[in-house]
């Protein structure tokens, strides 16, 4: 079978190596080095091994519409913030409620505001400030 043919490095277009595919050896070793890890996540390997799995089973049932958790959320503070305001232990059953993934997927937005929830928030709130200020028209009266 034919080998593919070889391209020029995809990190920068002056990079004269050829490769299979993707960035030279040199440049993917560089874009590794900038690489953090996850975007800084807040939850590391106790978390997700050892925290989350645990409060789950003990608690099994979804706090806002009872179907079956599988999210342990943070809440009503998130841990970024308990970690800010220097509790011994943010991962404590106390600070966290038992979510299904539909659920969490509703209620991050709203305590997390971002990317494009904030975006939509923002439309939202401005349109609902220009339905304020203009008058009612009744619909049972006609025009004229």
């Amino acid at each position: 079978m034919p080998r593919k043919p070889l391209v020029p490095c995809s990190a920068v277009p002056w990079c004269p190596e050829l490769t299979t595919g993707g960035p030279c050896a040199e440049h993917a070793k560089q874009r590794g080095k900038q690489r953090t890890n996850r975007g800084g996540s807040a939850y590391g390997r106790n978390w997700r091994e050892r925290v989350q799995p645990r409060f789950i089973y003990q608690n099994p049932w979804c706090v806002l519409c009872g179907q079956a958790a599988k999210v342990a959320d943070h809440w009503p503070i998130s841990r970024r913030d308990l970690v800010a305001r220097g509790e011994p232990s943010p991962d404590a059953f106390k600070h966290l409620r038992p979510l299904c993934v539909a659920c969490d997927a509703k209620e991050r937005p709203k305590r997390e505001p971002g990317g494009w929830y904030a975006e939509q928030r923002s439309q939202r709130e401005a349109t609902a400030r220009v339905y304020q200020d203009t008058p009612r028209v009744r619909r049972d009266v006609p025009p004229f």
